[in-house]
C-alpha cells in the first residue's frame, strides 16, 4: 500500500518538523491555526496519522482547548486534516486520530526551463522591496475617502533615534500602525516608561482582535494598561485552562493504569495456574491442617 505522506518517512523521528508551503502560506489560515497544524505534524507517523490529546496540541501551539478546536475545525474545513473519533474497549472515549491529508501536487507551479539557476554573470538585480507592508489602507484619523499609493515600502529599521520601530517590527502582521504618527509617538512613550517591545505588542495584538478596541489602536499610550490588564487575566485564563486539562489527563492516565493492572491480576487469578496456586497456598495455612 503506497503511503499518503509524500515525505516517505516517519515524522516523529525526525529531529524538526515539515509543514507544506500550501499551508503555510494559506491567508485564511491564522497564527494559531499553523500552530496547531504544526504539532499535529510534529506527531504523525509514516501515514500522517497521530492522536495527541487536546491538552497536548494546545501546549505545543501555547493556546486554550478551545481555541485548539476551533483551529482543528478550521483545518478540516480547509482539507489539511481529517478528524476520526476513537473509543477504548470499554466504551469510554479517548483522543481523536487526525490524519494529514495529502497535498495535491498540480497546486503546485510546474517547473520550467526558467526556474533553472542562471550563470553568476547573467544574475538579474535583486529588487529588495518588503511586501508586508502594502500603503493601500484608508487614513482612519482623518477619514479621508483616497486611498494610499499601492506601491510596497520598506521596513525602517529600528534605530536609536526611532525606538518605536521595534514595536512596529512586533506587529508586522496588524496593518496601518506603520504610516500613523499617534501610534508611534504613543508606542515611544511607554518605551520611555520601561515597557518592552513585546509588551506592547500582545496589548495591541489583543486589541486588534476585538472589534471595539481595534479602532483605537492610535491611543495606544493611554489604553494601553487596559489592554495589558486583558492579556494578563487571558493568559492567566489559558495557563489555567491547560493545567485543569494536564491534571485530568493525568487522573484518566492512572485511572486506566490501575484498571489494566486490576484485570491482569484478575487474568491471573482466574487461570488454570491461578488456581492451583491459591488452592495450594490455602492447603498450608494452619487452620486447613
Amino acid at each position: 500500500m503506497e503511503s499518503s505522506n509524500p515525505v516517505g518517512v516517519e515524522r516523529r523521528r525526525l529531529p524538526f518538523t515539515l509543514i507544506e508551503n500550501i499551508v503555510l502560506e494559506d491567508q485564511e489560515l491564522g497564527p494559531v491555526d499553523l500552530l496547531v497544524y504544526i504539532a499535529l505534524a510534529k506527531h504523525a507517523d509514516t501515514d500522517g496519522v497521530c492522536w495527541p490529546s487536546m491538552a497536548t496540541i494546545g501546549k505545543l501551539a501555547r493556546c486554550a482547548r478551545g481555541t485548539v478546536a476551533r483551529s482543528i475545525a478550521r483545518l478540516e474545513a480547509r482539507g489539511y486534516l481529517k478528524r476520526t473519533a476513537r473509543f477504548r474497549p470499554d466504551g469510554g472515549v479517548t483522543s481523536n486520530a487526525y490524519k494529514l491529508m495529502p497535498i495535491e501536487a498540480r497546486r503546485y507551479p510546474p517547473v520550467i526551463d526558467d526556474d533553472t539557476p542562471c550563470l553568476a554573470e547573467r544574475h538579474p538585480p535583486v529588487i529588495d522591496d518588503d511586501t508586508n507592508y502594502i500603503q493601500s489602507e484608508l487614513d482612519s484619523e482623518k477619514g479621508g475617502a483616497a486611498a494610499r499609493s499601492a506601491e510596497p515600502s520598506r521596513r525602517p529599521p529600528p534605530s536609536a533615534s526611532h525606538p518605536e520601530d521595534q514595536v512596529i517590527h512586533e506587529l508586522a502582521d496588524v496593518p496601518g500602525l506603520v504610516h500613523d504618527q499617534r501610534f508611534r509617538e504613543g508606542a515611544r512613550r511607554l518605551l520611555a516608561e520601561g515597557k518592552t517591545p513585546g509588551e506592547i505588542a500582545r496589548a495591541v495584538r489583543s486589541a486588534a482582535e476585538d472589534p471595539q478596541e481595534r479602532g483605537g489602536l492610535s491611543f495606544v499610550a493611554d489604553r494601553f494598561p487596559r489592554w495589558a490588564r486583558k492579556v494578563m487575566e487571558r493568559e492567566r485564563q489559558e495557563r489555567q485552562c491547560l493545567q485543569s486539562e494536564s491534571a485530568k489527563s493525568e487522573r484518566l492516565e492512572r485511572a486506566r493504569q490501575l484498571a489494566e493492572e486490576r484485570e491482569c491480576i484478575r487474568a491471573e487469578q482466574e487461570s488454570a495456574e491461578g488456581k492451583q496456586l491459591v488452592a495450594e497456598a490455602c492447603a498450608r495455612l494452619p487452620w486447613r491442617r
